[in-house]
């Protein structure tokens, strides 16, 4: 008998020395040969399953009913607005440049007032005597006060 605990004893020997060895360095070539399962850990599990619960909570399901819009075109009378302007402010007489709504002198031009073609000191406005000296048929007339105009050729200007 006594031989047959010793072939068992290193047959145990051997087989304990093997499997300690070969569970404790994961990285030995004969891990390859046996395929071990390891337990994942509990937590992890549990954590995931935490999340997947808070995940629950942030969504909602909602039926959403949607219409397409349909487009309503309305009439819009716009009023049609005509301007009616006095004939006054669309007719220049003397072609001066000025309607005659806003010329002070409708009836002669304006550059009459400022020109003198004879030479006699008087606007071709107020000349009496085109081509001849105004002031020859003045001659008996007097200035009353004295500010260098004819009495008579002032009342004649002012009408």
């Amino acid at each position: 008998m006594k031989k047959n605990i010793f072939p068992i004893f290193i047959l145990f020997f051997f087989l304990g020395s093997f499997s300690f060895g070969f569970l404790s360095v994961k990285q030995s070539s004969l891990h390859t040969l046996i395929p071990i399962a390891y337990a994942d850990d509990d937590e992890d599990d549990d954590d995931d399953e935490d999340d997947d619960e808070d995940d629950d909570d942030r969504y909602e399901t909602k039926s959403i009913r949607v219409e397409k819009a349909q487009p309503i075109y309305k009439t819009v009378l716009v009023p049609i607005v005509k301007i009616t302007i006095d004939p006054i402010f669309t007719i220049d007489s003397d072609r001066d440049g000025l309607f005659d709504g806003i010329d002070p002198h409708p009836k002669v031009h304006e550059r009459e007032y400022f020109t003198d073609d004879d030479d006699d000191g008087v606007a071709n406005a107020f000349d009496l005597y085109k081509g001849e000296d105004d002031f020859s048929y003045y001659s008996e007339d007097t200035d009353i006060n004295e500010n260098g105009i004819i009495d008579s050729y002032e009342t004649m200007g002012s009408r």
